[in-house]
Formats: C-alpha cells, sequence, structure tokens
C-alpha cells in the first residue's frame, strides 16, 4: 500500500467537485479484488449493432441510481477505495469504457478469431483463452486496479469485435466492482433497457450504503471448521510451501474445457447409482448438483496430475458461495439489483487418495456436504466475523486445513445463466441460419463464453471458473494450472476415449 500513497509514485487525476463521494462496499474492497481485472467474452454466430448495445447500456447507466456504476475510484487517506460517482456522463466522462472494431470478412476467415474453440464430442482441453486477449479488449484497457484510479478510468469497459457473420462482446471490470451474479444482474437490467422494457429495470441497492456492513459482526454460532484453522507455525510453512511451489513452478497456462452434455449424462447416471447402491439399506438417495460433480470431477483431474494414488495429502476444495439467496429475505432484497460482490468460500477437505480411488460420488457428496453445512445462515455469519478480523490483520480471509494440504478453487456460474444472454433486440442478421445443423445457439445468444483475468496475485493457480452450461447441455470450464499440467490431463481425457 505504500507504494500507493507514496508522494513520489503516480498521482489520481483532480477530484470532480461535482462527485457524488462514497465509500466502496467492504466486501468489494480487498486485496484478493484488488488484484484482479476480468474479461469476459460472448462469441455470438450473428451480426449485432453494436450502436444498440452501447446506447442501451449508456441509458441504463444514466438512470439515478444506476449511475453508480460509472463511478471512477479513487485511494482516500487511509487507504481505502471511494466511488466517485459524476452528476452526469459526457464524451470526456462516459460511463463506461467502449471500443469497436469492425473486420469485413466471416469470422472464419479471421487468422485469429476462427481458433476460437467448439463444443466438442468427449471431454476436452480446447484452447489456450490468453491467446485471444487482443480479440478482447483495446490495447491501451486497464490491466490492473492502478490503471482506474490514476487514469480516470471507468470501472465497466465493453469492447465489440464484428465480423460479417458474428459478432464478439467483451466486457471487462476490476474485481472490486462485481461478482458473477452481480453480473447477472447488470445483464438482464441492460437487456431490459435494448428491448424497451424500461419499466422492468430493478433498482440499484446499495448506492449510498454498505448493505452488508453488519454481516458478520454478531456471530450466534462456533464456526464449524475453527479447529481447523491455520495459524501462526502451520500457517507459516503453508505459505512456505505455497511460495516455494510458485518459484520452482514460475509458470503457468490457462486452458478451456468442454463437458460434454452426453458425458455429463453419464457422470450423473453412475454417481446415482453409486449412492443408490450405498443407501439401498436405507431406501434413500443423497442429492447432488451437476456443480457437486463437475467440481469432483475438476478436482479428480487435477489431483490425478499432481499426487500419487495413496496420497494422504489433504485436497481443500473450496467453491465460491453466493450470499444473496441466503440474505434476500432481509440484507439483500430481490426486489432490488446487488451489483457488487455478495461471496465467501465454503470449504471440503478430502485426502487426495480419497479423491483417487473412490468413485465420483464421493466426492460430490463431500462437496455438498461442505455447502448444505458451511452455506447456513449462522455458519456464513461466523465465518464472515473470522475473515473480517483476518483481512484487519493480514489483507487475507481466514484459512482452513493444514499447512501440507493443496486448494482446488471452484467458482461455479451457470446460476448465472450467462449462455442465456439475448441480445436478439440488436441482431442486424443472423450469422447462421436458425434452422441450419451448424448453429449451437438460439439468435441472439452466445455459443461461446470464455473469461481471462489479468493477476497481481497467485489466486489463479488451480482456480477454475465453471462458465455455465449452454444450449446443448455442454458445459464448459476454463482453468489456471502450473506449466506442463494441462499436457498432462490432455493425456489422461485422450486415453479415457
Amino acid at each position: 500500500m505504500g507504494n500507493l500513497l507514496s508522494k513520489s509514485g503516480p498521482r489520481a487525476p483532480p477530484a470532480v467537485p461535482t462527485d457524488t463521494i462514497v465509500p466502496m462496499h467492504h466486501m468489494d474492497d480487498n486485496s484478493i479484488n484488488r488484484s484482479m481485472v476480468v474479461m469476459f467474452m460472448m462469441r455470438f454466430d450473428d451480426v449485432l449493432d453494436p450502436e444498440k448495445l452501447k446506447d442501451s447500456l449508456e441509458k441504463l447507466l444514466s438512470r439515478d441510481d444506476w449511475r453508480k456504476l460509472g463511478a471512477r475510484i479513487r485511494l482516500n487517506e487511509k487507504g481505502k477505495l471511494d466511488c466517485h460517482i459524476p452528476e452526469k456522463f459526457d464524451e470526456q466522462r462516459r460511463a463506461f469504457g467502449f471500443s469497436h472494431v469492425k473486420y469485413d470478412v466471416d469470422i472464419g476467415k479471421h487468422p485469429l478469431a476462427s481458433r476460437l474453440p467448439r463444443a466438442s464430442s468427449r471431454p476436452a482441453v480446447l484452447g489456450d483463452p490468453e491467446v485471444f486477449k487482443s480479440l478482447m479488449r483495446r490495447e491501451d484497457g486497464p490491466k490492473c486496479i492502478d490503471d482506474y484510479i490514476y487514469r480516470d478510468e471507468p470501472q465497466l469497459s465493453m469492447h465489440i469485435v464484428s465480423f460479417e457473420d458474428a459478432t464478439l462482446v467483451t466486457l471487462s471490470w476490476p474485481h472490486t466492482f462485481l461478482d458473477a451474479m452481480g453480473r447477472r444482474e447488470l445483464i438482464q437490467a441492460w437487456i431490459s433497457v435494448l428491448e424497451g422494457r424500461d419499466d422492468d429495470v430493478k433498482p440499484l441497492f446499495g448506492v449510498y450504503d454498505d448493505p452488508l456492513k453488519g454481516f458478520g459482526l454478531g456471530p450466534q454460532q462456533p464456526y464449524m471448521l475453527a479447529h481447523e484453522a491455520l495459524t501462526g507455525w502451520n500457517k507459516a510453512v503453508f505459505i512456505l510451501r505455497f511460495i516455494f511451489e510458485m518459484v520452482w513452478y514460475p509458470k503457468e497456462e490457462s486452458r478451456i474445457v468442454c463437458l460434454p452434455a452426453a458425458h455429463m449424462q453419464k457422470l450423473r447416471a453412475d454417481a446415482v447409482a453409486d449412492l443408490e447402491a450405498q443407501h439401498k439399506s436405507d431406501g434413500t438417495t443423497p442429492f447432488v448438483s451437476d456443480g457437486d460433480l463437475v467440481s469432483g470431477w475438476i478436482t479428480h483431474l487435477v489431483v490425478q496430475q499432481l499426487e500419487p494414488p495413496n496420497s494422504t495429502r489433504k485436497i481443500q476444495i473450496m467453491n465460491a458461495f453466493g450470499l444473496r439467496s441466503v440474505l434476500a429475505n432481509d440484507l439483500l432484497p430481490t426486489d432490488s439489483a446487488y451489483v457488487a460482490n455478495a461471496v465467501t468460500g465454503v470449504w471440503a477437505l478430502v485426502p487426495a487418495k480419497d479423491i483417487l480411488t473412490k468413485p465420483l460420488s464421493f466426492v460430490a457428496t463431500e462437496v455438498r456436504r461442505s455447502i448444505a453445512e458451511q452455506g447456513e445462515r449462522g455458519q456464513l455469519e461466523s465465518r464472515r466475523a473470522i475473515d473480517r478480523a483476518s483481512f484487519a490483520k493480514t489483507g487475507q480471509p481466514g484459512l482452513f486445513g493444514d499447512r501440507g494440504m493443496r486448494m482446488i478453487i471452484i467458482s461455479n456460474w451457470t446460476k448465472g445463466r450467462f449462455f442465456e444472454t439475448n441480445f436478439s433486440a440488436a441482431v442486424v442478421k443472423p450469422g447462421i441460419a436458425e434452422d441450419s445443423s451448424d448453429r449451437s445457439s438460439k439468435v441472439g445468444r452466445p455459443s461461446y463464453i470464455q473469461p481471462v483475468v489479468y493477476s497481481s496475485s497467485a489466486f489463479l493457480r488451480n482456480a477454475f471458473p465453471v462458465i455455465g452450461k449452454d444450449r446443448a447441455g455442454n458445459y464448459w470450464v476454463s482453468g489456471t494450472l502450473r506449466k506442463g499440467i494441462w499436457s498432462k490431463i490432455e493425456e489422461t481425457l485422450n486415453r479415457s476415449e
């Protein structure tokens, strides 16, 4: 932080007297969120009108409450982030960054865009999303939180690339801006304006006050993993081991994975059969969701490359857990849109040998148990209390497990239903006929989605956003691993054909 406040460092533009200044919400402003700038690209197999997309988003962000999303961010004298909300937007200070590039060729003839992944008939590693960065941003687009603080950049940017038969639409933002379900709220409000349904736009919640400011200040029960807290020497050893891996294996690779619908159906059928056999005597079958199965499948693939089958090393499977549904009755009402971060983590701690030798149903059940038990309101309050104290003391959230564990991070965006994003009101013409067998999505809906993250920390390693389920039922996953592991996963998947 010292370098940000140093007099010899960069200086933020002068404050605009007419801006309204409000503190950034405390679950937005933390070291993890500050370290990431997210880009989110959707491919449409249609020609979209970029002006309609731009004008409708501008109209949304010009609404009195939604204007907050056009705020600039600045560091205050305490080193915390503030939101400077413009009184109005103009050509000099736009509500969001906008850029548009047009190529007078079909997407299949463009040397780079033609390589964007398509769904596979078997589980497969399809490509490196990092390769497509130049299609996802303007050349001078923000890459780190400092770019927003010192360049008066709007937090939200849109970059559109048009082809004769397709359109790429990329949104980007610092992670301090919103989480996956906040992104859904933003997109749904945008679509309402695009379609002329302005009255359907929910009011923006938490414009001036932080609705979660008291969350976790008065826990009523002990946190169930408190006895697993990593502190003192054990935490120091864990950190040293993590640093050693980052030094010994400094290079990372990101890939996109397709888990086809047919294979997903088989995973589910096998899991249900296993669980029915295990519970034959009591006649019950424990519930596991697709997300639980995908989490277990990803974890098994990764651990298989990193640990021997008899390894007793503990694997921490952390699933991002959204707070909106749990807090819907009081703190985050559903009749308003909360476009911010409202997420925590739930943790399943499983020995590597169990992941590698027991059926997928076992790992999926452990994931489900972590969600069911730790996702209860009282536990979430207790966990938040621990995280608030830890952030205040160390700048990082609480850590649970043992000093030798390996972390796998899953962030499942499926509930965001991003493959159902409906920009049909901006369609100029279909790029592929709606009744064509070559078409994998409805007109105006994305056929492919990928994220890319600029990060100044190590939090991306072993992290896997589950992008969602497309129209055909295929699941799409992105992930970052140390260099060399993805090629081993490819070999494993090829052997399992």
